[in-house]
């Protein structure tokens, strides 16, 4: 799905732009993804293991474009892809056709500017708009910096995945599901 351009004011007196994400942005959607894995713990992969080459990403993004309910944003600034977000459908099969998945990430020297807070609240709003009946999303136990933002918007734990990742030193991190009811 297509979000026209838009401009949000900062919390620190600056701009970004808030946009669906093109298929000509995969070169730098890959370098945003592989800086934001080396950035955070709390992402499903290490930056080595996103290898996906321009022309993939590129067919990937053209894809969740044309998907009527699928809305995949950014946000940018002086060029640079400072954050990004998505929801879609969990499946298209009958019994999870009222389900959607949401997944959201914010450079870090860009929290604390509301950027997280513009962002879900457009896929929430296209969320019911699609006629979702429910959000999901999973997050890390520690990510309280998310989990913060997730609450605000709605979203409760539903459950807790032990184990949920498996960090380098061996150790272990559990994740909370969460979900958003649609009215």
């Amino acid at each position: 799905m297509i979000h026209n351009a838009e401009t949000l004011l900062l919390r620190d007196g600056g701009s970004c732009v808030i946009r669906s994400v093109e298929p000509e942005d995969a070169p730098r959607m890959l370098q945003y993804m592989k800086n934001m894995l080396g950035e955070t713990p709390f992402l499903l992969r290490t930056p080595e293991e996103f290898d996906y080459t321009p022309e993939e990403e590129s067919r990937i993004l053209e894809k969740r474009k044309n998907d009527p309910r699928s809305l995949m944003l950014l946000a940018e600034r002086d060029g640079q892809i400072i954050a990004c977000a998505d929801v879609q459908s969990h499946g298209s099969k009958s019994r999870v056709w009222h389900r959607a998945e949401l997944g959201i990430s914010v450079r870090k020297d860009f929290w604390h500017q509301g950027i997280g807070s513009a962002l879900m609240e457009r896929l929430i709003a296209f969320s019911a708009q699609c006629g979702f009946e429910q959000i999901e999303l999973t997050a890390s136990q520690k990510n309280r910096r998310a989990l913060n933002l997730y609450m605000k918007y709605g979203f409760a734990v539903y459950g807790t995945r032990p184990h949920g990742m498996k960090y380098p030193d061996g150790s272990y991190g559990d994740d909370y599901l969460m979900v958003k009811m649609l009215p």
